[in-house]
């Protein structure tokens, strides 16, 4: 153990500087390469690449972190409940990466640049027009990480349109066909918020309502929805039977045993992450507990 404790140490070699930003900036701000499982008892999470570096937090077994980057093949850039930090490879397990996105997009513009890096300032690979036809493998707050020929570049979001599935307004009751992997995804980045704070009309990572919460995930991923949770239930996707849910699902609760008050994005396991209140902000809570049990409204899908 004490080996493999100084082989974690001696990987840490990136810089502190980025992961010194503040959090709602990060999580924002940079690409969702995908996610893993964290394979160990307690992982640190540090600011820097070294033991002088602080622990920003710990994750346990299992538990999902957010990949934002793979800094190098020994590291991965990471944003655990919102803390964004290092990890070490070898302590990370079950990778889904953002080659599983498997969406297609066409540009909507006339000499949209797909860019070397998702800014405006980023170099210009290639300019590109209206009919344009790319694969689309990730996601970032404004843009889309697309494939075209031999390039890799970003593209804004804005000026693509997304042709895969998105949200409908069916409202069958059986079960429509699924994106898994994408849902898989919007499982996952919904999860990296866990411990941001709640704040009563929020709709970004400084502080989320439950829709806000919906609202910014979906955005990511090329997904409008409405901003209420009732009007999220009323207007967007296909109903789905409780016992057809899968990662990326809407699952929707009544207090009052009448309209819809409360909404969340289903991770599977029969667990889902929602923004709760004020108290504790976003969290991951059981269906089958006895009181969301109770106040079970209705699921349904957006992809």
């Amino acid at each position: 153990m004490k080996t493999a404790k100084r082989i974690v140490i001696s990987l840490l070699i990136f810089s502190v500087i980025i992961s010194m930003l503040p959090v709602f900036t990060s999580a924002s701000g940079v690409i969702a390469w995908g996610a893993a499982n964290v394979n160990g008892s307690v992982v640190r999470i540090r600011s820097g690449p070294s033991l002088n570096d602080a622990t920003l937090t710990t994750a346990s077994q299992g538990e999902v972190v957010v990949i934002i980057e793979r800094s190098n093949s020994e590291w991965h850039k990471v944003n655990f409940h919102g803390t964004i930090g290092y990890m070490s490879v070898p302590l990370l397990d079950n990778h889904r990466t953002a080659a599983n996105f498997n969406a297609t997009g066409r540009i909507t513009g006339t000499g949209v640049n797909m860019r070397e890096r998702p800014n405006t300032t980023s170099t210009v690979l290639s300019s590109h027009n209206t009919g344009t036809e790319m694969k689309i493998i990730g996601i970032n707050d404004g843009w889309y990480k697309v494939e075209h020929g031999t390039q890799t570049g970003y593209v804004r979001s804005d000026l693509m349109e997304k042709l895969s599935r998105g949200s409908g307004s069916s409202s069958s009751s059986s079960a429509p066909a699924a994106d898994r992997s994408l849902g898989q995804q919007i499982a996952d980045y919904a999860v990296g918020f866990v411990g941001h704070k709640y704040v009563w009309g929020g709709s970004a990572p400084g502080g989320f309502d439950c829709s806000g919460l919906v609202t910014y995930v979906m955005k990511q991923f090329g997904i409008s929805v409405t901003r209420t949770a009732s009007g999220q239930y009323r207007d967007n996707g296909t109903k789905i039977n409780k016992s057809d849910l899968i990662p990326g699902d809407l699952v929707f609760f009544s207090s009052n045993g009448r309209s819809v008050t409360h909404v969340g994005i289903y991770i599977g396991n029969n667990k889902f992450v929602h923004a709760s209140g004020t108290r504790v902000g976003v969290v991951i809570s059981d269906l089958g507990s006895s009181y969301y049990t109770r106040v079970w409204h209705g699921a349904k899908r957006l992809i």
